[in-house]
């Protein structure tokens, strides 16, 4: 079995007819790559156009935010301003001014015992409102509800 093995094993190359020697690799000489001059001014105006975009969205933004700058002082001013005129405002409308224009500018007076007068009311304030007249269609529900049936 061990001799099967090994002539299995051996295996004769000569058998086999071939070229002798391999072809010959042959290397091309590498091509100068040239690049058109379209290609580069393309390429320039490309580049060129984003560095002005990119300078063109800073621009906007700093304008913006001089705007919102702006825009904050002058929401500030009108805020003390609102502060200080209902501060006035409160000063003008309390009870001691209200009196002192009353008595000084239009020349008011308190009204002494005298001219103050009480009334008693008796009665209850009711207001009474007449009745309205019937109409077809009022009395015809005043007949259904009579007869049990309710609308």
């Amino acid at each position: 079995m061990q001799s099967n093995l090994a002539s299995k094993r051996d295996y004769n190359f000569e058998q086999f007819s071939g070229p002798s020697h391999a072809p010959a690799i042959e290397r091309l000489p590498k091509r100068e790559r040239v690049v058109h001059p379209a290609r580069i001014l393309s390429s320039a105006l490309v580049i060129l156009a984003i560095v002005f975009a990119a300078l063109y969205g800073r621009v906007q933004i700093a304008q913006l935010n001089v705007g919102i700058n702006e825009a904050t002082d002058y929401l500030s001013e009108l805020t003390s301003e609102k502060v200080r005129m209902e501060a006035e405002l409160d000063g003008q409308m309390s009870l001691a001014r209200v009196e002192e224009i009353a008595t000084e500018e239009l020349g008011m007076v308190k009204p002494d015992n005298s001219q103050v007068t009480y009334l008693k009311v008796e009665q209850e304030n009711v207001i009474q409102t007449p009745e309205k007249s019937k109409t077809l269609v009022d009395i015809l529900v005043e007949f259904l509800e009579g007869l049990g049936i309710d609308i």
